[in-house]
This record gives structure tokens, sequence and C-alpha cells, in this order.
């Protein structure tokens, strides 16, 4: 079977063949931008945007990009075409793109060094680990781990400096095996998810957090949907002691669209009657892809 296809510094290669050198900084200190988009009915959405906020992210923390927003967008899209012959019409592909802040002169002297290693590569969408978060929600815990505030790590951009996350997460699951965290600033005001933002139903009004949380794709998702149905929405400061006054509680996320979320700690929420937002919301994706993602994910 023909392999998948990927993209490194403006070269075609192999996606077994792609691979970081050890002196790359994005191994070394974690130091690089990365974007995941993902395709819809095999064509890509909203490419263009997540291309945008890359080359942003990078402009805004000094990394170099060696590569035009147009060429590096022909090559995804040139891999998406390729890489979707490869899967079954019933799935989807993510598609990364990322740029490292180049190489460690500790590591290999005093030479001319590389520039910053860009790379784009897809993977098919993995169904089957949110069946069970879209068949009965997800379940969150509030670890001790606080968010990183932004005048240690711009989190707002999207950085593979993850490592946070991955404790925070591990710590939620040893309390509650399946839980995932949901992590709180050093004030006590909620953040976000190590994968997808938080959104709160309060007094029939989505709010979302404002601060120490990444600019969301999905959140403009979830924007856009609250509009269009006259919903009012609001990003907005939501702290812990918030959580009980709460109607309902859901996720979003590139990959699977929007989630709700069962319980916070012991906080349960209902989130399967009418009045939930997520119909709306799952419509609103629909409308706009051409697919619901939750019924694409139970589909499988």
């Amino acid at each position: 079977m023909p392999e998948a296809l990927g993209w490194m510094n403006g070269e075609v290669c192999s996606f077994s063949q792609m691979q970081l050198p050890v002196w790359d900084l994005g191994v070394v200190a974690g130091a690089s931008i990365t974007e995941m988009a993902r395709t819809f009915a095999h064509q890509s959405f909203r490419l263009s945007q997540h291309l945008e906020r890359l080359l942003s992210s990078c402009a805004q923390i000094g990394f170099e990009t060696p590569y035009s927003a147009k060429e590096i967008l022909a090559a995804a899209e040139s891999l998406v075409a390729h890489n979707a012959t490869l899967i079954d019409s019933n799935a989807d592909l993510g598609i990364v793109m990322f740029v490292t802040a180049g190489a460690n002169r500790t590591y290999l002297g005093d030479v001319d060094l590389p520039g910053p290693t860009v790379g784009i590569h897809t993977f098919p969408l993995p169904f089957g680990n949110w069946r069970n978060a879209v068949q009965a929600g997800v379940r969150l815990r509030i670890p001790d781990r606080r968010q990183i505030p932004t005048d240690c790590l711009p989190v707002h951009l999207k950085t593979r400096n993850r490592l946070h996350w991955w404790l925070a997460d591990r710590e939620a699951d040893s309390v509650e095996a399946g839980s995932r965290a949901l992590l709180l600033d050093s004030d006590g005001y909620l953040t976000e998810t190590s994968t997808a933002c938080f959104f709160a139903v309060i007094h029939n009004e989505i709010v979302t957090p404002k601060s120490h949380v990444l600019n969301s794709m999905s959140r403009r998702m979830v924007q856009e949907a609250a509009v269009a149905a006259r919903i009012e929405f609001r990003m907005d400061n939501i702290h812990v002691n918030d959580i009980p006054n709460m109607q309902q509680a859901f996720l979003s996320s590139t990959p699977v669209g929007v989630l709700a979320v069962r319980s916070i700690g012991d906080v349960q929420f209902q989130f399967e009657y009418d009045t939930s937002v997520l119909p709306m919301l799952r419509g609103y994706w629909k409308q706009q892809t051409g697919v619901d993602p939750a019924e694409q994910i139970l589909a499988q």
C-alpha cells in the first residue's frame, strides 16, 4: 500500500522519513509553533486561516519563516490531495504544520547553523478515541498544577511546549480514571484543557475564559454559531467558584467540534435535554463543513 507523504523544508518525503535532528531546538527546548487543521469529506477546512495563525505566531515569537504562505499552503493542499486517496471515504485527515526555532549552537559549535525546520504532515483522525466522549460526555478534574502565566510563556500561541499539560492530565487521571485536566490560573480562574477550549452556559449565556488561553480556531466557530443563533456569547473570567452555577459546560476543538462536559470534579451536568446548546452548535458545524463531527465519530 502506498505510504502517506509529508513535507520537510521544501521537500516532499514519505511520512516515515520525517524526523527532527537531535540538535533542533524543537527537540532540545520544545521551541516550536504548530497548527492543526483537518479535512471534512477529504477537503481541507479553513486551512489558510490556520496557516495565517501559524505565521503570525512565528512573527510574534521571533521565529524565522523561510517559506511564504503561498508555498506552505500549496504544499499542504498537495499532501491532502494525495494522502486522502489512502483513507476510506468516511474517514478524514488531521493536517499538522509546524516551525521550529532552528539549531542549538551548543550542540553544533562554531559553524553556520541550519535554519528552522518547517514541516507538514497528515494523519487519519482516530475517531474511535472520541466515541465515549461523544456518547457519555467528558469528565474533567481540576488538578493542583496551574496554567503557565502569559509572562512566562505566550499561551495564546500554539506551542509544542506542553509538558505541564501532560503532567496535569496524568494527575487528573490518577484521581479519576479517564478524566482530563481543566487548569486554573494562579488567581483561581478557569482556563482550558490540554486539547480543547472550555465553555460554560450561565444564565442562558455562553461564557468562555478570556485570558491565559489559546487563541482558538474552534472557539471562533462557537462564537459564530452563537451569533447566528442569537445566543449571548462573551469572553470573561470564570472563577472556580462559578462552577456550581453552570447550567451546562462543553469543550471545542478542531478534530471533534464540540463535546459535552459530564462533570467537573463532583459537580455533575445534564447534557442531553431540550435546552442544550450542543444541537445548535453541531448544526452550525455541519452547515459550515457538510459534516457533523459527532455523527462522524459515532458512525465509525
